[in-house]
């Protein structure tokens, strides 16, 4: 197995040199670390970052707060996943994922403490977030894929809620509906604080419909395909003539129990995703028109900023909405 002091001597130059080459902890020239890199690939050497972490360098170990019941939530949660850890490598770092409590403090402390990442993205960020509070008590560098309410000082990328809101409430406004359904994410977990994502696109959806002058009856719900099947018919009975589908899992099951029971997307009833990612829509039959930001772009932008932080970049540099894109698969019309 290649030591650092194979690489050394393979690229000619000291052992320290190519310690400052990976740990990034000192400026190297282009041709040196060119060099230093050639050397590990050739002889396939992978560093110790357990070491490094211990030695107090950079470990090129970015990790990736997540709360435990966030994890297998469907597409969305999937995708954040893979274009996070895709970015990553793509900067020649790796992705650490750290399932924990969102409501734990501690659990971010450990992470801190063991100095195994260079940085961490926050994902699924609360308004008032314990582990957000700690990291802004410690040196190391953070972004939020979210936010909390008070902002100042952090780094975040999100989603533009008012926006999305805006632009299906105008859509269906313009096609004549003025009752709209919301399937809305019901919090399966109780807990003091409330998700940021449920908190802003519920005020974006009741300023959009007064906007418009619809009325809006929301139903927070289950993140299941049973809950969204259960729904189906209570919803089916309102006076809704169109739905707003801000619940993944959810979301799936309602479009479902509508086809079981005869009723046809968009002739009798009008179906819009919002606030989630084009590849939600693209699931189900018949496919469903979505309002919402690129998640993906978004993932990837959340580990570009961390990089930046890393490198020094301030804070209040690097926060960022992301504009919502409208995809028109047909599912809705007029009001039956």
């Amino acid at each position: 197995m290649a030591t650092m002091a194979d690489v050394a001597r393979l690229a000619g130059v000291t052992r320290s040199t190519v310690s400052y080459t990976i740990s990034g902890s000192r400026p190297i020239s282009d041709e040196t670390r060119r060099r230093v890199l050639a050397a590990m690939e050739e002889l396939d050497y992978t560093p110790n970052v357990l070491a490094q972490g211990l030695a107090g360098s950079r470990t090129s170990l970015l990790g990736l707060l997540v709360p435990s019941e966030f994890l297998g939530l469907g597409v969305d949660a999937g995708g954040y996943l893979s274009a996070a850890a895709d970015e990553a490598r793509s900067s020649g770092r790796r992705l650490l994922l750290l399932p924990g409590p969102a409501d734990d403090a501690g659990f971010v402390e450990e992470t801190v403490r063991q100095g195994l990442v260079d940085g961490v993205v926050v994902m699924e960020v609360y308004r008032r977030d314990v582990r957000v509070d700690h990291l802004r008590g410690t040196e190391t560098p953070f972004v939020l894929l979210g936010r909390t309410d008070d902002t100042a000082g952090t780094a975040f990328c999100d989603a533009d809620f008012d926006a999305s809101a805006e632009s299906a409430f105008t859509h269906l406004a313009e096609l004549g509906h003025r009752e709209v359904a919301l399937v809305a994410r019901g919090e399966g977990v109780k807990r003091i604080e409330e998700p940021g994502v449920v908190a802003r696109s519920r005020a974006a959806e009741i300023a959009a419909a007064a906007r418009h002058g619809m009325g809006l009856r929301r139903y927070p719900i289950a993140q299941t395909f049973a809950a969204g099947w259960e729904a189906f018919d209570e919803i089916r009975a309102s006076a809704a003539t169109a739905v707003l589908l801000h619940n993944e899992p959810a979301g799936l099951g309602f479009v479902s129990a509508a086809a079981a029971r005869g009723v046809v997307i968009p002739r009798d009833l009008s179906v819009i995703t919002v606030h989630t990612g084009p590849e939600v829509g693209e699931l189900s039959r018949p496919r469903l028109t979505s309002v919402g930001p690129d998640h993906l772009a978004m993932a990837r932008r959340a580990v570009q900023f961390l990089v930046r932080r890393i490198d020094g970049a301030p804070p209040e540099s690097l926060q960022s909405l992301s504009e919502p894109r409208f995809i028109d698969r047909g599912s809705t019309a007029g009001p039956a």
